[in-house]
């Protein structure tokens, strides 16, 4: 008999006793008595009937484990209380690793600006997401300690005139000088008061309409962005050549310090911030070269 002749019996076997009737008798052993009878029994019933019952038991199990707390006994489930403490420290480490970019590329910058050494910008693609190495070698260390070098020299150079005043010496104007350079104007308007280093004015304020755009004079990196109680919303901007463009008295401001800029790109919202120099809106704008305050009307035309 070949394997088919095999099959073809057991096959029939199934067929022929698939439908056929029994009965499922409970007897008490000693008295023989009948306890319990189920008739009517038939192979396809009792496979239906498994099926269902295991479809139910599924279900029941899956219920159990979803909606009820023993699931947190089960490997790979965890408390609803664990859960949002991971996630809440997920969302952490993720802006702890945004704010480690977003200081590494101040660093790129301003040190690129202060040596005159403009990067160009890389596209990249918004979808993305970068993720900086936050194990700092000898080479970061050395940049981020010339950063800290670069930003202290900033701040001497920006104090410089306030320390000449003091000792009653005039500032150097006349060692300050530009050559063959292109500003664009911060903001259209007109000029309310000059540029007069005599009286400390080291600058032009220029009135305009309400929410008129601060616009910066040069590509550049901004150094600082902050508020201050007598010049109102000030940002800083360094730009190639130890030239330095300052905004005060501004509305609002629109970049964060270590922001890469472009000339004439919006930086700033004109305001009357501050308690200098009256409650007029209106721009104060400085311009600084190599340590030294420069009339700003002498190389920008101001409408």
């Amino acid at each position: 008999m070949g394997k088919f002749d095999k099959v073809k019996n057991i096959w029939n076997t199934i067929k022929t006793e698939w439908k056929t009737r029994y009965r499922l008798v409970f007897s008490n052993e000693d008295t023989h008595e009948q306890s319990f009878v189920i008739r009517r029994i038939t192979i396809q019933k009792m496979v239906v009937t498994a099926v269902i019952a295991a479809f139910v038991i599924i279900v029941l199990t899956s219920l159990l484990i979803a909606f009820t707390p023993l699931r947190v006994y089960i490997p790979g489930y965890t408390s609803q209380k664990d859960y949002k403490m991971y996630k809440k420290t997920a969302a952490r480490v993720d802006s702890l690793e945004k704010a480690i970019a977003d200081n590494q590329a101040y660093i790129d910058n301003f040190i690129a600006q202060l040596t005159d050494d403009m990067p160009a910008e890389e596209e990249v693609d918004d979808d993305a997401e970068a993720t900086p190495n936050t194990h700092m070698t000898m080479r970061d260390k050395k940049r981020m300690a010339e950063a800290e070098d670069l930003e202290e020299e900033a701040e001497m150079i920006l104090g410089r005139v306030s320390e000449d005043n003091g000792s009653g010496s005039k500032p150097g104007i006349d060692q300050a000088k530009i050559s063959a350079i292109s500003i664009y104007p911060p903001a259209i308007g007109s000029v309310t008061r000059a540029f007069d280093a005599s009286k400390n004015h080291y600058g032009v304020d220029i009135a305009s309409a309400q929410n008129t755009a601060v616009t910066c004079i040069a590509d550049g990196v901004v150094i600082a962005a902050h508020f201050s109680a007598t010049d109102g919303y000030v940002i800083i901007v360094q730009h190639p050549g130890n030239l330095i463009s300052i905004y005060k008295r501004n509305a609002s401001l629109l970049k964060q310090m270590g922001a890469r800029v472009r000339s004439g790109e919006p930086i700033a919202v004109m305001g009357n911030t501050g308690s200098g120099e009256g409650k007029s809106r209106h721009l104060h704008f400085e311009l600084w070269y190599n340590g030294f305050p420069i009339n700003p009307l002498d190389y920008l035309v101001i409408e």
